[in-house]
């Protein structure tokens, strides 16, 4: 069985023991039955070789194309080049601070069904939040506060396919997880014919939409319009939810944080809308955010394939291996973080001598997440707005434990304790 059961059963720690114990230029090869050869590469190093420098040397793999087809999540090469093209438009800053209105509504109307003192579901919520702010921004839909359950119920679906159980299996053993992705990946899509007849003229959904049997790039077909829009479902709100889930956690946790930031916004904001110039004016809050994006990646493991043999010292990957390129390690490295598991926003006051690929939760390289700044606005956004309106409190006992999907993912409840200001 190898390393099968153990990885299964924690691969967040029984990765981090074999790093510390044989990782000899931070990689480590794992025996795991059913994926074939695996390595996990844990340096910064090996971050820009992949990514910057040596990017011809690896590749999405195929589980992102069986997947989400031809999306730009998972494209490459002169395809990959041709989405972006396309979307980037749609994610720069300038065209982000026209969203933080719409994002600003989206909030608002759902804290406005927070109780005045009470306790909730924290993950819950932010996913509602994140998918009604995806929704309303880039595909021209607001949805129903209370309804829209098949949609919400699909969108978090859509994680299931990357289940560590469904790891050490082949692509094509119907897993549960799998499963419950195939029906939720057929949900979005009846919901993405709907939208393409409904959407906004403005929206990312209609400019698709509208370029389907004209002489433009892309899309080509009606397929990879859904699975374009799937795609950014995806990436689109799942990432930003935890994140969020996991800042709200560390403020309600750590009351010294909470109260500067709350002082920050009650200057900044007070009981104004937060406003996109207002975003910009919080360094306490980006600090609270960047160093939960540390502690807490969402994106804990970027996976690929190597596409040529990849050297790691004194040894080389070989090409058609999967490594694991993990994020939470570095994050989470002594060499580059005093005190590494510590929740500390003020380590980002100042330059450090750190190596530049030791912080990176949206990636590196061309192929860094083509939506850092919306969801760093977001962040934002929502943030300030719980702190000017609630006082908040953890309900949980202990600390908040994480489990690994293809996203970092909170294991057990996450009761948020809440009181109107």
């Amino acid at each position: 069985m190898g390393h099968t059961v153990g990885f299964a059963a924690d691969p967040f720690g029984f990765v981090a023991d074999l790093l510390a114990d044989h990782g000899v230029e931070d990689a480590v090869g794992l025996d795991v039955v059913g994926m074939g050869d695996l390595y996990v590469l844990a340096h910064p190093d090996h971050f820009e070789r992949a990514f910057v420098t040596d990017r011809d040397t690896i590749v999405k793999g195929g589980e992102f194309e069986a997947a989400f087809g031809d999306a730009v999540i998972a494209a490459e090469g002169d395809e990959w080049r041709r989405q972006r093209d396309e979307l980037e438009p749609f994610f720069r800053w300038e065209r982000v601070d026209e969203y933080a209105s719409v994002m600003r509504r989206q909030v608002e109307r759902r804290l406005w069904t927070w109780p005045d003192s009470g306790t909730l579901s924290l993950e819950a919520e932010m996913k509602s939040v994140t998918l009604d702010i995806i929704f309303a921004t880039i595909l021209g839909r607001e949805l129903d506060l209370d309804g829209d359950r098949r949609v919400r119920s699909a969108a978090d679906g859509l994680n299931g396919r990357f289940a560590p159980a469904s790891w050490v299996l082949p692509s094509w053993v119907p897993t549960p997880s799998r499963c419950r992705f195939d029906r939720a990946d057929r949900v979005l899509r009846e919901e993405v014919r709907t939208l393409v007849e409904t959407a906004d003229e403005e929206s990312l959904t209609r400019r698709l939409a509208d370029a389907l049997g004209t002489d433009a790039d892309y899309p080509a077909t009606v397929e990879s319009l859904e699975n374009q829009l799937v795609g950014l479902i995806f990436a689109g709100h799942e990432t930003t939810a935890l994140a969020l889930t996991y800042a709200l956690y560390l403020l309600a946790t750590h009351p010294d944080v909470r109260e500067r930031a709350a002082d920050e916004v009650d200057r900044v904001v007070g009981d104004g809308p937060v406003t996109a110039e207002a975003t910009g004016e919080l360094p306490v809050l980006e600090r609270v955010i960047k160093e939960t994006l540390r502690l807490y990646p969402p994106v804990h493991t970027l996976p690929r394939e190597t596409a040529k043999p990849f050297p790691t010292g004194d040894r080389a990957v070989p090409a058609g291996a999967d490594i694991h390129l993990s994020v939470i390690r570095i994050h989470r490295d002594d060499r580059w973080y005093d005190d590494p598991l510590a929740f500390r926003p003020e380590r980002w006051d100042g330059e450090t001598d750190r190596p530049a690929y030791a912080y990176l939760p949206f990636g590196a390289g061309p192929r860094s997440c083509l939506g850092r700044a919306f969801a760093l606005t977001e962040a934002k956004i929502v943030l300030a707005t719980v702190l000017r309106d609630f006082d908040l409190g953890w309900g949980g006992d202990g600390e908040l434990e994480i489990t690994p999907e293809m996203t970092t993912q909170p294991k057990g409840e996450t009761p948020l304790v809440v009181r109107r200001r």
